[in-house]
């Protein structure tokens, strides 16, 4: 009891560079607002998709963004997200994934099938190229190099931006839902 007085009272920031916004955890989606997605999706896409995206929306705001992280199972068990670790290279240190290693653990726990790889330049060579035009719900969009980073696609909005899931490495540090132009290089369907 003593030591976790300890550890409470100390200067988090001071000491170890942390603040407490740096380890909480976000609000994860209700079932009503995953419903709410998953009834807009178009009704001829495939239960396979379907199944992508429900996992994909379940996930938002219970997976930590960490640097490298990639999964050790398929699902939330054996993963232990959320359990401190050494920090990464801007000091997270809760067990995460990095933006790759979600879409593979995403794909992996609605088909039962891994990806060929994890990596984000790894993943521009999955499935088929397809056109920005032809997206579909969990079709990935991704850019390599320096700022490499990779989104799910969900839909279009009214003003023809790509409402897309991801594994988030800003303030946000967690699976989130946002809107991008994502005029990116490489547009891809891993799925039917």
């Amino acid at each position: 009891m003593e030591e976790a007085k300890h550890l409470a009272g100390q200067d988090w920031y001071k000491r170890y560079g942390l603040t407490v916004s740096a380890i909480s955890v976000r609000n994860p989606l209700s079932n009503s607002e995953i419903d709410e997605y998953m009834n807009r999706l178009p009704k001829e896409i495939s239960k396979t998709r379907r199944e992508v995206i429900r996992f994909a929306l379940s996930s938002v705001g219970r997976v930590p963004y960490y640097w490298g992280g990639k999964a050790d199972a398929p699902d939330y068990i054996g993963n232990d997200f959320g359990i401190l670790i050494s920090p990464d290279k801007k000091g997270r240190i809760l067990k995460g994934l990095d933006c790759s290693g979600w879409i593979n653990w995403v794909y992996w726990s609605a088909t039962g099938k891994r990806l060929p790889y994890e990596s984000t330049s790894g993943l521009a060579l999955c499935g088929t190229a397809i056109s920005r035009e032809r997206l579909q719900p969990g079709d990935i969009i991704l850019r390599t190099g320096e700022d490499a980073h990779v989104l799910m696609f969900l839909e279009w909005t009214e003003d023809g931006k790509i409402r897309c899931i991801h594994e988030s490495s800003t303030n946000i540090n967690n699976v989130t839902i946002a809107v991008r132009d994502a005029n990116w290089p490489y547009y891809r369907k891993l799925i039917e």
